[in-house]
């Protein structure tokens, strides 16, 4: 009689145990939104934040970065949906002939293209993903042609005049960049490093999330290797100045120019090239923001974050 008492003590411990262990899977693993029946899971989103910051951040920078995050997955997945609903498919083979495209555009070596990658706090595994999805948006948008986005001579002419002294000469320039996940404290080291507190090789030091090697230095990066946030980042500063936190790739950036120098200048054609492209792409941005606005609008999403 005594042995069955504590037989049925244990079996009741170990199922409490086991109810316990249930909840707190539940609870680790729970479900923080549904976007037209498919879930996204609490795990799921740390491990994209994660991706993101390129680290795993402290509790109090995960819960400020992760709605934004979670939009963004959510927005993933209606335009995964999309893309199968009109059955459009991208291979691995356009995706590499893309890359080679960009590459060959820029006329980027491999190891300008890895600095490039550095630059824009990207993966060579997350730039793919991101050429795979731009070339889903350019096939989309061919569904929509009232939406097709196109790039006048008259738009050309004005982008050279405006920006004549970075096309017609290569532009080379030396960086120090600190990389951040957070706009407060972007802002609040701004104002630090503007008054003298802390300086920026401390700051990149104690908080950056990007490149530490050099104190976050990158040296000799042309003008054509930077994307059009970078280049807005940098313009009107002179050598030893620093800029205001700008947004890119959902990171915040504060961009100091150490040095600016010319280099050979640019053949007609490549120059033509580059003005097509930095003026496509906030175009291509603008139409596609407008069309997954009303895919968004059309989707049945609950969150539970």
């Amino acid at each position: 009689m005594k042995k069955c008492g504590i037989r049925a003590v244990l079996v009741l411990s170990l199922l409490f145990v086991l109810a316990g262990l249930g909840q707190a899977a539940q609870l680790v693993d729970r479900i923080v939104a549904v976007v037209n029946g498919e879930i996204i899971t609490f795990q799921e989103l740390q491990q994209q934040i994660r991706l993101v910051i390129g680290q795993t951040p402290d509790p109090e920078t995960a819960g400020k970065i992760a709605p934004q995050v979670l939009d963004d997955m959510i927005d993933g997945i209606i335009l995964r949906q999309e893309a199968q609903r009109l059955k459009i498919e991208v291979s691995d083979s356009e995706v590499e002939n893309e890359i080679r495209q960009f590459k060959a555009r820029r006329r980027l070596s491999e190891e300008d293209f890895e600095r490039t990658l550095r630059l824009q706090g990207l993966t060579p595994e997350q730039f793919k993903e991101r050429s795979r999805e731009d070339i889903i948006k350019h096939k989309m948008l061919g569904y929509m042609v009232r939406r097709k986005v196109v790039v006048t001579q008259e738009e050309i002419d004005a982008y050279k005049a405006q920006n004549s002294a970075e096309l017609t000469t290569e532009r080379i320039v030396d960086v120090q960049m600190l990389v951040l996940v957070d706009e407060d404290r972007a802002n609040s080291l701004w104002k630090s490093l503007s008054a003298g507190e802390i300086s920026l090789d401390e700051a990149v030091a104690q908080y950056s999330i990007g490149p530490k090697v050099d104190n976050g230095v990158m040296s000799n990066v042309r003008w054509r290797e930077l994307a059009e946030p970078w280049r807005e980042g940098l313009r009107g500063l002179d050598a030893g100045e620093m800029g205001k936190p700008f947004l890119i790739e959902d990171k915040w950036v504060i961009l100091k120019l150490l040095n600016r120098r010319d280099g050979a200048r640019q053949e007609q054609a490549a120059m033509d090239e580059e003005v097509r492209e930095a003026i496509m792409r906030p175009k291509l941005e603008e139409r596609f923001k407008e069309y997954m606005n009303g895919l968004r609008g059309k989707a049945i999403i609950q969150k539970k974050l």
